[in-house]
């Protein structure tokens, strides 16, 4: 080993990128043997700045100071966590890291169990499935090795140092370093944490002779009906053996063997091989997850020396026809990226949270996951063998940082176009490590890690050479080296933008527009598909747009899916003095530089609970379509190997007046054709004859469920679900046709008007242009004198924030003041109007809207207030939304709606909120992001009811004309104000009120996924232009 002083010339192990290992075993098949004693849990634990002020071996280590195994050090009270996204959080000088490197000492005492002992001579290992960053071992005071690439497996053999007996204590010692020269290529989107995270082991092998790894590969015939398995075997064994394989067939109980042979084995062999055949096995697929049982068992005479036990998958992954096949069959990956986090664990995951996590995509229609960007814990991979998800596992492998090193330089903007800014930098970025010959050995070696670990799991269908980290001849020579291990699976890697060497073309963050284009630009002819290893990013209030990418990926044969951005937030739990949690990202701990909140992007808040942004993906992913055809219904099956007869189908018809909860007139049990995988059939809408074509809107809603328990669902888990209108004449009246007031007392004076009498009370302030006060029965509708006003800000959301958020602070939306240029008030017969002429514009512009708005007073206290606003001058081209909003009686309790809900929903994030009447508490209405901003609007709504804890309140409902919506309108009840959420950084700066915020808009803007990728789509976007709305209010 090399050990050297940080002052010494020669450079350190963790500063040489020609020193990955020393004394490091050649990474083999995970299988843990059945001589394993687990190390996990308190170690002692000292702390340095600097390596040279951690302790030497000879020095003891403290009783009093000890730390979690797994865990990182950062979240036991040493250091603090640190989040960037692509920038070095240190100088960028490959191989050298900084002198200031955070040095952890861990160190634990063991025994060899007496058992092992009796059992003659073992060769004894220590396993460490994950340190970060690099690290150097000794052994009762001798040193053994250095290891680093930190996600990825380290074994050291430890035979010769071994003590045993009663008194035979072993001490086994790391010192970790927090930065080494692979941290250049561990730059990954997410926080530097550092430690021994996942598990260790002491395992132990029989000296006779084990079975140092195994490769299992199965190939099915030209018609994907019976297969091959090939068992590829190294050992290193001492005397003759012998060894048996046996396959059952898959099942808890009953199993049957389906194949059992002994082959004898040669002492010093080192290889052996056999081929299994296997007729008409079921195939694994992520929809059929059939997993047959292997055990291969290693015998000395009777006496057994190994068994190891692996689950096989019988699938055959191919590139054909320019298409990802398996099984001989072309998929579509409706996947997502996942990370290794906890919120207080950080990449410490326990194997229970993996497991939810994966079990959320199954319940979620979710068929792929990538791991993002590195190999993830073992047991993740047996999970998705078992429970059916494709997997694009990843070498441990990012650079991105040194484009920073690069474009700052140049003064490159980022409003330039990425494809643009990738040729003016990606060639010098590379030529750091990438295209850099003294890096290929430590490039080539974490695909080697990546690979001989994870080789068996028929879950994986396809290596990725890592993550944004350019191209250049390394990426090159993994790719090679992997071709020739393992050639039954196809190589990803996004960096390749040309697809020069990887089986398919990968892209980020395109707009389905581009995303189009490229599918069509070869024709049908095309020799490699097209994935989205990233899209749709998931950060705060979003994604939007996801239907659109979902019908492309339909559509056109060269799009087979891709991987949404990303599975979860990566808040980690930080407590405030007065004992209050919330989510921290970067920079809350004082982490400088740091990319802030970018980690919060997310399907999943940091607790991994679902988001909007999942039960959204769960509708766009379902595998079956329903769509409408006259008076048929027509299922489409998207599922690439399932028929739609494992589905239950149920129906109802559904009737909605004004005001009125759901009334269901008939359902039912659909029965659901035999429809093959890819296939469609059509079936005549069942109920029409109870429909009545009436002022009232009525719905078919169709549910298709499980009918079986598996190991992610009970029976009768909703798959997929579609709603149709089938009255096309439903138009009714919101509001009673006016009627003047009974009654009536008017007064007006030069700043105000009221009207009222015995059971009403208008006043309205002719200097604000504005309603001041408003009760009916003795109760105000509003808090003070905040009624209705003409609004167009919202708190941006994180995809607002890059681009349209600073274009409407440019214009000043978010400061638009109201100028009164004429209040006219008339009556007639009883009925009362006001008519107020304004202009509506910001501060230091020469833009706005000359608006007219009338407030129409009638009969039982309801209100109309209909708004013209024209936009004049130099305007933008976009605006957030417009409505009017108003503060309600702080006793409002409930919200009750007809529309889409029951939660939030824009103009596109839409597709999983279902048509139907709906209550809430005012405080169920919020959605709190763990970054504050715009959230809880509900969209497509017929009417809205607010009400206190007696039922008083009012009935809104809105018809706008300009711009023409089809139907309905959006609204929001909020605790508080836009301006409120822009300013807070994290929920808890918001404190608690009892405020309620009522907003009832005409038109509002798109969210899309700008955070990082495309905007709104052109059909969401809401356009500055003239707005023509009307909204009533009526008191119940």
């Amino acid at each position: 080993m090399l050990v050297t002083s940080e002052l010494s010339e020669t450079p350190c192990d963790y500063a040489n990128e020609r020193v990955i290992q020393r004394n490091r075993l050649p990474s083999r098949a995970y299988a843990i043997p059945e001589h394993s004693v687990l190390l996990n849990g308190r170690w002692r634990f000292h702390y340095a700045p600097r390596p040279a002020l951690s302790p030497l071996i000879s020095e003891e280590l403290s009783d009093d100071s000890t730390i979690d195994v797994p865990g990182h050090w950062q979240l036991q009270g040493y250091g603090k966590p640190h989040y960037t996204n692509v920038q070095y959080p240190f100088p960028v000088d490959p191989p050298n890291v900084p002198s200031e490197n955070p040095t952890g000492t861990y160190e634990r005492d063991f025994q060899i169990p007496p058992k092992w002992e009796s059992e003659g001579n073992l060769l004894y290992r220590l396993r460490f499935e994950g340190v970060d960053s690099a690290f150097h071992l000794s052994v009762n005071g001798v040193e053994v090795g250095y290891s680093q690439g930190s996600r990825n497996a380290a074994e050291f053999d430890v035979t010769h140092l071994m003590k045993f007996g009663g008194d035979g204590i072993n001490r086994v010692r790391l010192t970790v370093y927090q930065w080494c020269d692979g941290s250049y290529i561990e730059d990954q989107d997410q926080w530097w944490l550092s430690g021994i995270f996942r598990d260790v082991h002491l395992i132990a092998f029989p000296n006779r002779g084990h079975i140092e790894d195994f490769t299992i590969q199965t190939e099915l015939d030209s018609q994907y009906e019976d297969a091959k398995l090939e068992l590829r075997l190294q050992h290193i064994l001492s005397v003759p053996s012998t060894v048996k394989v046996e396959l059952r067939s898959p099942g808890p109980t009953l199993q049957t063997i389906i194949y059992e042979n002994s082959y004898p084995l040669e002492a010093n062999s080192s290889e052996s091989s056999f081929s299994i055949g296997v007729v008409k096995p079921h195939k694994w697929t992520a929809e059929t997850p059939t997993l047959y049982d292997l055990t291969i068992t290693l015998l000395d005479g009777s006496s057994t020396l190994q068994k190891i036990q692996q689950r096989v998958g019988f699938r055959q992954v191919e590139m054909k026809h320019g298409n990802l096949l398996v099984n001989g069959k072309a998929i579509l990956l409706r996947g997502v990226n996942r990370h290794d986090h906890h919120p207080e664990l950080g990449r410490a995951v326990p194997i229970d949270f993996i497991r939810q996590d994966l079990l959320l995509m199954k319940q979620h229609n979710i068929n792929a996951l990538r791991c993002s960007h590195y190999p993830s814990s073992p047991e993740l991979y047996d999970m998705a063998d078992e429970l059916g998800l494709y997997v694009i596992d990843e070498a441990d492998l990012e650079c991105h940082g040194f484009y920073d090193a690069v474009a700052r330089p140049q003064a490159i903007p980022e409003s330039m176009p990425y494809e643009d800014r990738k040729v003016l930098t990606f060639p010098q970025s590379a030529k750091f490590t990438s295209d850099n010959p003294s890096w290929q050995e430590a490039y080539v070696e974490r695909m080697r890690q990546l690979v001989h670990r994870d080789k068996n799991h028929p879950c994986i269908i396809i290596w990725s050479l890592g993550n944004e980290a350019f191209y250049g001849q390394n990426q090159k020579a993994m790719h090679d080296w992997v071709k020739e291990i393992d050639p039954t699976r196809p190589v990803h890697y996004e960096g390749d933008v040309k697809a020069l060497t990887a089986d398919m073309f990968s892209y980020m963050y395109l707009p389905v527009n581009e995303l189009i284009d490229r599918a069509l630009d070869e024709g049908d002819d095309f020799q490699k598909p097209i994935i989205l290893c990233e899209y749709a990013h998931a950060m705060g209030n979003g994604p939007g747009g996801l239907r659109e990418y979902q019908d492309a990926f339909n559509k056109y044969r060269r799009l087979q899916g891709g991987f949404i951005w990303e599975w979860a937030n990566h808040g980690l739990t930080k407590k405030l003095e007065d004992g209050t949690s919330f989510y921290a990202y970067g920079g809350d701990f004082g982490d400088t530089p740091n990319d802030g909140n970018f980690v919060m992007d997310g399907v999943c808040t940091s607790d991994h609970k679902p988001g909007p942004g999942l039960v959204e993906l769960k509708k766009v992913f379902e595998p079956v379509d329903v769509s409408k055809d006259g008076d048929e219904l027509v299922l489409t099956n998207r599922y690439d190997f399932l028929a739609l007869d494992q589905l239950r189908a149920e129906w109802k018809v559904s009737s909605f007046s004004v005001g009125a909860s759901e009334s269901i007139v008939a359902s039912g049990i659909l029965q659901v054709p035999e429809v093959p995988a890819g296939g469609s059939a059509k079936i005549a809408i069942p109920g029409l004859e109870h429909v009545c074509h009436d002022s009232s809107e009525w719905w078919i809603s169709i549910s298709l469920s499980t009918t079986k328990e598996t190991l992610w669902s009970k029976p009768g888990h909703e798959i997929a679900w579609s709603q149709f209108s089938i009255n096309s004449i439903a138009s009714f009246e919101m509001v009673d046709s006016l009627r003047g007031i009974n009654y009536a007392k008017f007064s007006e004076s030069r700043t105000k008007v009221s009207i009222l009498n015995l059971d009403f009370v208008f006043e309205f302030d002719k200097t604000l242009g504005q309603i001041t006060k408003w009760s009916s029965g003795g109760i105000d509708v509003f808090d003070g004198a905040n009624g209705p006003q003409l609004t167009f800000w919202r708190a941006p959301t994180d995809n607002d924030a890059p681009i349209d958020a600073e274009m409407w602070k440019l214009f000043g939306i978010d400061s638009m003041t109201q100028q009164i240029r004429y209040v006219q008030c008339i009556e007639d017969s009883g009925t009362f109007k006001i008519v107020v002429k304004s202009w509506i514009s910001p501060p230091i512009l020469a833009w706005g809207f000359d608006t007219v708005t009338t407030y129409t007073v009638h009969g039982n206290g309801e209100i109309r207030i209909h708004v013209s606003a024209v936009p004049r001058g130099p305007m933008p081209k976009v605006i957030p939304r417009f409505g009017l909003e108003m503060e309600m009686n702080k006793n409002t309790r409930a919200v009750k709606w007809f529309g889409r809900g029951p939660g939030e929903s824009y103009s596109d994030k839409k597709e999983a909120a279902r048509i139907g009447v709906w209550s809430k508490t005012v405080d169920d209405m919020v959605v709190n992001y763990e970054f504050p901003q715009e959230n809880g609007n509900r969209t497509d709504t017929r009417w809205v009811h607010l009400t206190n804890g007696k039922g008083n309140g009012i009935r809104a409902t809105l018809t706008c004309e300009k711009p023409t919506r089809q139907k309905g309108f959006d609204f929001n009840v909020q605790r508080f104000s836009a301006y409120e959420l822009q300013k807070a950084k994290h929920p808890y700066e918001l404190g608690k009120t009892d405020k309620v915020l009522f907003r009832i808009d005409g038109g509002h803007h798109g969210l899309g996924t700008a955070s990082c990728g495309p905007g709104a789509p052109e059909a969401y976007q809401l356009k500055c232009q003239a707005l023509d709305f009307t909204v009533d209010l009526v008191a119940i």
